[in-house]
């Protein structure tokens, strides 16, 4: 069979044939100013290397994440695809980290057009590492069915990559990075704007020789005859001791003989040159959307426009770039959901006053908890920091204040459609509510897995499935009062309270030692019966399942205990989407007292497991 598919290989790799492109030529040809430019000599061109240094090295420190969007949630990616992020986000390749490898594909992107990365797998197809190609080192090529391929000569000394010279990588094996244009190929900045470019740089010559050559003297002193030696010499003294030096400016100058003092300027010609090398440079700095200031031109920089012009910098310079990244780099997810993000919100970490701003807003609107924002800074959380705030001025919607002379204001109910009235009716479950709990949840079972794996290759003995289910209940202990700690602290909330969750400590250790208890038995059957470690990656697909059972239930226990704490007298029953309670939607008891199925709240395990497990249902209060 490999053989069979080494022919196949062999057979497709022999059909392609060179990509016809409308690229212009890249080795650079003679320009009308008289120079040869090549996208690498252009970097000599100060205007070229600042616009190309600002935007790579801009992109190459922006904060770099994979995020998966599970509708409106956002969610850590899988724990398959843990090597992927590390390559992307931390170590490309084993001599290159991410910053280096983002600023080398940057760079070839702003002065070849093109960014060639070798997609390095392993045997079962996964990605190994990223390696950057010199855009001189491929060619582009095409099959007769319209797929590209490319030809990489890299020379193995100066470019090293895990294929022989001659390897004819296949697209998959490739990531094209292109900057502008309409071929298989991008345009070349630098090809397109060789003449500007040429322009700067015969430019940048001329300034250097006239500087060089240039005997032009500053003063000239001129008289109507011919001057003998001693009255040269005279005539030199006096200038030189009458108005030499700071301590004689300003001193009135008395010449003999009709002698003559006069200033000399640079000719009209040689003016006009500086000033087409200066217009040159901002076209240069356009082309890559890098405004003037950026480059040292600050002759339309004023205090009321530089704030804008730094924000066009991030809109017009960097957002192109960081989009083809994205877009193209997406390419390695076999989930679609999954994205690469470059967070143009890093380049306010030098700027501590909108920082600020930015936090104290998202605080105040409640779309930031304290801990978002210590995570954001890198700071660990705090206890009771994941409570977002709510202005208090903000009514909700579908109500409208009304207030009569002399009487104080009263809110109207709004009428809502029917459907939207139908859909008050269901509380939304704590897993909706709490997506960012569902995903630390996950991330424990699956590095509680991770660990697991590497120590044993066969079910554990007693002894050792104590220690597992110490260790993960250990593990699960404080995530789990979290989310009963959030729960209790916003039914609390409702009632102007404060939630205790030291009261909960005894609940929550009971639990948590269940939860591990299940957990392991699940995975040491699987292990029993797949006989191998591969047993653990099957407990991988269904860790989020685990996660959303932990997070319901903790919920629940939440909302039920700051009710009982608040003073609630009451309790009413809502069904969830499950439908497995649907016949008791409504049912109504005593705050103290269980449900008909012997339940004190939704998902409590002393009902059995049967009432417990996928229970979504919720509970109203009375009070």
């Amino acid at each position: 069979m490999a053989k069979f598919t080494e022919r196949v290989t062999s057979a497709w790799r022999a059909l392609v044939r060179r990509a016809n492109s409308r690229l212009p030529s890249l080795r650079g040809t003679r320009t009308s100013a008289g120079v040869n430019v090549t996208p690498e000599q252009s970097l000599q061109v100060m205007a070229v290397l600042t616009s190309v240094r600002l935007v790579a090295e801009a992109i190459a420190t922006l904060p770099v994440s994979v995020v998966v969007r599970r509708g409106r949630d956002r969610v850590a990616p899988s724990p398959k695809y843990r090597k992927l992020v590390k390559l992307l986000t931390v170590q490309a390749n084993p001599v290159q980290d991410a910053a280096e490898f983002w600023r080398v594909v940057v760079t070839w992107l702003l002065i070849r057009g093109n960014a060639y990365v070798f997609v390095q797998r392993n045997g079962a197809g996964e990605v190994e590492a990223l390696w950057p190609v010199p855009p001189t080192d491929v060619t582009v090529l095409r099959t007769p069915t319209g797929q590209l391929a490319y030809k990489l000569n890299h020379d193995g000394r100066e470019t090293w990559l895990p294929v022989e010279k001659g390897y004819i990588a296949t697209d998959l094996e490739i990531l094209h990075y292109r900057w502008f244009g309409t071929g298989p190929e991008a345009l070349s900045p630098i090809g397109v704007a060789r003449q500007q470019v040429g322009i700067s740089v015969a430019a940048t010559s001329y300034i250097g020789g006239f500087f060089e050559r240039d005997a032009t003297p500053e003063t000239v002193l001129t008289t109507a005859s011919n001057l003998s030696d001693k009255q040269w010499e005279r005539l030199v003294a006096q200038m030189e001791d009458r108005h030499q030096g700071f301590e004689n400016s300003h001193q009135i100058a008395v010449f003999e003989g009709g002698a003559k003092l006069e200033r000399v300027s640079l000719s009209p010609a040689d003016a006009q040159f500086l000033a087409i090398y200066k217009l040159t440079e901002g076209k240069i700095a356009s082309m890559y959307g890098v405004p003037p200031h950026k480059i040292g031109d600050l002759e339309r920089a004023t205090f009321s426009n530089i704030e804008h012009l730094s924000i066009e910098f991030v809109q017009d310079a960097l957002l192109p770039p960081i989009t083809r990244l994205e877009k193209v780099t997406q390419r390695l997810f076999d989930d679609e959901e999954m994205r690469l993000k470059f967070d143009p919100k890093g380049r306010m970490r030098g700027d501590t006053a909108a920082q600020t701003a930015a936090y104290a807003a998202g605080r105040q609107w409640g779309f930031y908890s304290a801990n978002d924002i210590r995570a954001m800074e890198d700071e660990p959380p705090i206890e009771n920091g994941d409570i977002y705030l709510e202005p208090v001025n903000m009514t909700p919607a579908g109500s409208s204040p009304v207030q009569r002379d002399g009487l104080p204001p009263v809110s109207i109910p709004q009428l809502q459609p029917t459907h939207y009235r139908a859909l008050e009716q269901t509380r939304r479950s704590a897993v909706d509510d709490a997506p960012a709990w569902v995903t630390r949840v996950e991330r424990t079972l699956a590095d509680f897995l991770g660990d697991q794996r590497e120590q044993v290759d066969a079910a554990p003995s007693d002894e050792e499935r104590a220690v597992w289910d110490e260790l993960l209940a250990e593990q699960l202990t404080p995530v789990l009062a979290g989310i009963v700690g959030e729960f209790g602290s916003r039914q609390a909330e409702t009632r102007g309270d404060v939630f205790i969750a030291a009261q909960t400590a005894h609940w929550v250790d009971a639990v948590a030692a269940s939860e591990a208890r299940a957990f392991n038995t699940a995975a040491i059957r699987l292990l029993d019966k797949v006989g191998d470690a591969t047993a653990f990656d099957v407990m991988l697909e269904s860790v989020a399942v685990w996660a959303g059972r932990i997070v319901t239930r903790g919920g629940a226990f939440g909302r039920h205990e700051g009710a009982v704490q608040t003073g609630a007298t009451g309790k009413r029953w809502r069904s969830g989407d499950d439908g497995m309670h649907d016949s008791m939607h409504g049912e109504t008891v005593a705050i103290a007292a269980p449900f008909s199925n012997g339940a004190q709240w939704p998902g409590d395990l002393a009902a059995g497991a049967d009432n417990a497990a996928g229970c979504t249902c919720s509970e109203d209060f009375d009070y």
